[in-house]
């Protein structure tokens, strides 16, 4: 297997593989070396790789855990060289044209592009009713200031998250749009809309709670299979509050399907 990324997701994936039989070898990539050298140090079966495209021919999974550049540049790569990859970076398929892409390299090559349900509840939900028709599907995240930081699109808007004393809309708008302006904040939303009625008929707000303690998201479907309402409130890495812990564990339950024999939801 080949994780790219070491970030915090990364990190707790190749912890988990430790412990999985089905997995003999975890070759990572980081353009910080000295963060998977850390790794190392507590996880025997890692190895550090600077090239990424001899890593892919020693592994049956790759796994992005780095960022939407990341994906456009490794995952058709990956994809060429018939690897299955597994994408956390969801947002890197807002463009159509990258997605399609991707999508025939698959079926060409005969392998998949896996995307886990992230930090929210209700995913496989939305896939099952979007076999019928759904009406419309909202998503409301709310996050603490330091969530925000260094968010070029609020600087651009002139907003200061650190004026912000009282729950605060700072976006309201489709998904496509939320993916652009928020990059490394809101996958769910690029998820959830490619598991329902795509990126431009869903609906996303995202607010700054200065209270907050939890990443929370709220998510509302309608539709001729009835109406899903769910709420994930989820805990955020110590060393990254823009990311929830359930996304790494979400990632890990993935990897476990792909290498198991049962495959529970949808």
């Amino acid at each position: 297997m080949t994780i790219i990324g070491c970030g915090s997701i990364g990190k707790t994936l190749a912890r988990f593989l430790e412990s999985m039989d089905e997995v003999e070898l975890v070759h990572v990539f980081d353009t910080k070396k000295e963060s998977v050298e850390a790794l190392i140090k507590e996880c025997p079966k890692v190895r550090y790789v600077s090239n990424l495209e001899n890593a892919f021919e020693g592994s049956d999974l790759i796994v992005e855990t780095a960022s939407q550049a990341a994906v456009l540049e490794y995952v058709p790569k990956a994809l060429e060289m018939g690897k299955n990859v597994l994408v956390m970076s969801v947002g890197a398929f807002v463009e159509d044209d990258f997605k399609e892409k991707c999508r025939i390299l698959a079926k060409q090559k005969g392998c998949k592009v896996y995307i886990p349900s992230g930090a929210v509840c209700g995913i496989e939900g939305i896939c099952a009713a979007a076999v019928s028709e759904i009406d419309e599907v909202i998503i409301m995240s709310y996050k603490p200031p330091e969530a925000f930081r260094d968010v070029k699109y609020l600087k651009k808007m002139g907003i200061d998250i650190d004026a912000i004393k009282r729950p605060k809309v700072i976006f309201a708008g489709h998904a496509k749009d939320a993916v652009k302006h928020f990059p490394k904040n809101v996958n769910v939303a690029a998820t959830l809309s490619l598991a329902g009625i795509g990126l431009e008929r869903t609906v996303v707000k995202i607010v700054i709670d200065p209270k907050a303690t939890l990443n929370t998201h709220r998510i509302i479907a309608k539709g001729k299979f009835g109406e899903i309402e769910c709420w994930t409130r989820n805990m955020p890495f110590p060393d990254n509050p823009r990311t929830s812990y359930l996304a790494a564990l979400s990632l890990i339950s993935a990897v476990k399907k792909i290498a198991g024999s049962f495959w529970v939801g949808v």
